[in-house]
């Protein structure tokens, strides 16, 4: 019988899942991810995490909570840094811990820390030694490491092409009519592929008949070009994402209009967006608006925001 790894659907869960599942499958386990997001377990994760965390940490604690009584192991990875000399989120690190002493009765964690501020060799150290939970067998561990990173790569170049981490992952898809205006929405994967969290904003733009463009549809290197404007690296590789994002963004001239969707009690972000505003803002007409979300965020308020958003691009295009 083989070995339940469960894998809570937050944070980083739809950037790097594909990676996680073909890792662990190739070693044997049995790969049990959370479901969807829905009010039972955004209830849950309020519920057991503290009260000054943002939202995607929440809804974590609530897929952990979830998922604790069905597996053998839940990984919880400490993800550190995934790009040199770049850091992510203080709370991508202390994650861990967070869902250890918040939530009872958890299964063995694995908790393999992801660094790779100094060198990309921390990854392969850490992919060892997660193998060996399964397998002493190191031939056996680097050839599912490879099998991974092929996954992965093939799952980037699927979004960079316009596709939802939904088709790949859960074999479903957003309608896209393609005859509206482009907006680009600039925000971190958690909050914007979680349809329970962002109000089901994809789908109901595209029944609008609107267009749009991700962070994940861009290159690596764009992103890297539009923060080059910075005198000193990006610290955070999150606000790095965002704010290079936002920028392309606002200098596309076939983009409409920019969304941005971020947290409330998100310090990145309050900093990041803050930065936007006055780089682009300021410097190019063009709709802008930012949502913030929380767990007492209601379907009625973000309407309105959205609905506000959308006027301010019909006004524009017909002015």
């Amino acid at each position: 019988m083989s070995v339940r790894v469960g894998i809570p659907r937050g944070m980083y869960f739809y950037k790097f899942y594909p990676f996680a599942k073909r890792f662990l499958m190739e070693l044997g386990a049995e790969v049990v991810p959370s479901p969807p997001t829905n009010k039972e377990i955004l209830n849950l994760g309020s519920r057991f995490c503290i009260d000054d965390a943002c939202l995607p940490v929440k809804v974590y604690h609530g897929h952990a909570e979830y998922l604790k009584d069905k597996v053998d192991y839940m990984l919880i990875p400490r993800l550190t840094s995934i790009v040199p000399r770049e850091y992510i989120c203080p709370k991508f690190g202390g994650l861990p811990e967070m869902v250890k002493y918040s939530v009872d009765g958890l299964p063995e964690l694995i908790d393999v820390e992801i660094n790779m501020y100094k060198s990309r060799k921390n990854l392969i150290n850490s992919l060892y030694k997660l193998g060996t939970i399964f397998t002493k067998n190191p031939y056996k561990i680097k050839k599912a490491a490879d099998k991974a990173a092929r996954e992965q790569i093939i799952y980037d170049n699927c979004l960079l092409k316009g596709e939802l981490p939904c088709k790949y992952i859960d074999g479903t898809d957003v309608s896209k009519n393609n005859s509206g205006p482009l907006v680009g929405i600039a925000t971190h994967p958690y909050l914007l592929y979680d349809s329970f969290i962002n109000m089901n904003l994809l789908d109901k733009l595209s029944n609008r008949g609107i267009k749009f463009i991700l962070p994940e549809m861009l290159e690596e290197k764009i992103i890297e070009e539009k923060c080059q404007i910075f005198e000193k690296r990006m610290f955070w590789s999150s606000g790095k994402d965002l704010i290079g994002s936002a920028l392309y963004m606002f200098e596309n001239n076939n983009i409409d209009g920019i969304l941005m969707l971020t947290s409330f009690g998100c310090g990145i972000d309050s900093l990041s967006i803050e930065i936007i505003q006055r780089l682009g803002k300021k410097k190019y007409n063009k709709p802008f608006m930012v949502i913030t979300l929380d767990e007492h965020t209601g379907d009625a308020n973000f309407n309105t925001r959205l609905e506000a958003f959308l006027d301010l691009i019909d006004r524009r295009q017909a002015n």
